[in-house]
């Protein structure tokens, strides 16, 4: 039997902001789940759920890139290991893409910037 700190649902959630609809390719995976790669246009969200393991090593990581892939970014979604480091114990994670780089919602900095290619 799961445990009741396992048995809950996460969410992610990755919304495009970028300015004047530019779009975005998102693809995220795991170790053992490539959710594969999503188009999205500004003001499109990708979201899926999953729950932790019971090893305490879930991880899911994305890249994004632009339109011709001109820029792209790379993050850790969702680290287990970076929870039990005082990551926010949230059941729901969005993360923001915009203009200049990546953004955990309601932080007002950037996390990570747009690379060139």
């Amino acid at each position: 039997m799961a445990s009741p700190a396992m048995s809950y649902r996460l969410q992610i959630n990755v919304s495009n902001q970028l300015s004047r609809g530019r779009k975005i390719t998102v693809r995220c995976e795991s170790k053992d789940d490539d959710l594969g790669s999503r188009r999205l246009v500004s003001g499109d969200v990708y979201s899926w759920s999953f729950s932790r393991n019971i090893f305490g090593t879930t991880l899911f990581w994305c890249d994004v890139a632009t339109a011709r892939s001109k820029k792209h970014l790379s993050f850790n979604a969702y680290d287990e290991s970076q929870r039990k480091k005082g990551m926010p114990k949230l059941h729901e994670l969005t993360w923001e893409i915009k203009d200049d780089g990546l953004y955990f919602a309601g932080f007002p900095i950037p996390i990570a910037p747009w690379v060139s290619q």
